[in-house]
């Protein structure tokens, strides 16, 4: 948490204009608390469920990324969770 904050205030110092985070939701609170920490503001992007299991809503992170467009200083994703969330498709998301 303590090193995500200090990368997003570094990027912050690059273009204070940009203090949007979009955060591909998980239920962990460190990213969130990071970024607030940072003095961010933290957009949650909603998942989706797809069969059994909790997954990126690619098109609702297009949406977020279009809505808030450059106001948008980074996008957080996970590769690790419990179950039934899975890992973010950060290919797609990227």
């Amino acid at each position: 948490g303590m090193s995500m904050t200090l990368v997003l205030s570094s990027l912050r110092s690059e273009d204070p204009n940009r203090n949007i985070v979009l955060w591909s939701r998980i239920d962990q609170k460190s990213c969130f608390k990071a970024i607030s920490s940072a003095g961010l503001e933290c957009v949650v992007v909603p998942t989706k469920v797809e069969n059994d299991a909790v997954v990126t809503d690619v098109d609702a992170m297009k949406e977020a990324l279009e809505r808030y467009k450059g106001r948008v200083l980074a996008v957080i994703t996970t590769t690790s969770c419990f179950a039934p969330r899975v890992p973010d498709s950060v290919d797609q998301v990227a």
